[in-house]
């Protein structure tokens, strides 16, 4: 298959394109290296890679960040950033991106543990990501050629090292990648994804 993986620079991203390479045409993407350039809050620029890429088989979103903040300390900014790149930046990813997918292709997007769990700091980006999932269980019932689904990653042992936090209960990268790869190569539609389920 030839697979598209956005935010392939990234920790979760990095493991995803060593998983699928071995066995499919991987095209990595982010906002300053990778095979093609893409800046997702800009809808122009998402355009201009699918033009570029051309059809593909699959498309992998692992991108996105946002600032886990006390209620009180939450700003404009830290709602526009989680509800930009957590939410909006790659349910247009697959809005842009799903004309340039085969048939019987898919599209899995990236959320978290936040949208159903509690822990402080978590309110605006369980309410991205929240939105992210109920956005795909509902557009999925709609599709007909091709499938959307949701990774919802735990603690990435990696990301938590870096961090300087426990990595007790955490998963690695390699591991969270499994996950991923199930929803390319499943027939699931809809579906959020665990990656505990999968490690």
């Amino acid at each position: 298959m030839k697979i598209l993986v956005v935010g392939a620079s990234g920790v979760i991203g990095s493991a995803i394109v060593n998983a699928l390479s071995g066995e499919h045409q991987v095209i990595s993407a982010s906002r300053s290296s990778g095979d093609v350039n893409v800046d997702l809050s800009n809808p122009a620029s998402i355009r201009a890679m699918f033009a570029q890429i051309d059809q593909v088989d699959a498309i992998i979103s692992a991108a996105g960040e946002a600032d886990i903040k006390p209620l009180e300390a939450l700003t404009d900014q830290d709602y526009d950033r989680a509800s930009g790149m957590q939410l909006m930046d790659q349910i247009n990813l697959f809005r842009y991106g799903k004309d340039s997918l085969a048939p019987g292709g898919s599209v899995t997007l990236t959320s978290g543990a936040a949208s159903k769990y509690n822990f402080p700091g978590a309110a605006a980006i369980g309410m991205a990501f929240a939105g992210l999932e109920r956005f795909a269980d509902a557009a999925a019932q709609e599709l007909t050629d091709i499938r959307l689904n949701v990774v919802s990653p735990t603690s990435v042992t990696e990301s938590m090292e870096k961090l300087g936090w426990p990595t007790e209960g955490s998963i690695t990268a390699a591991d969270t990648a499994k996950s991923y790869l199930a929803a390319v190569t499943g027939t699931m539609n809809g579906q959020t994804l665990s990656t505990a389920e999968y490690a």
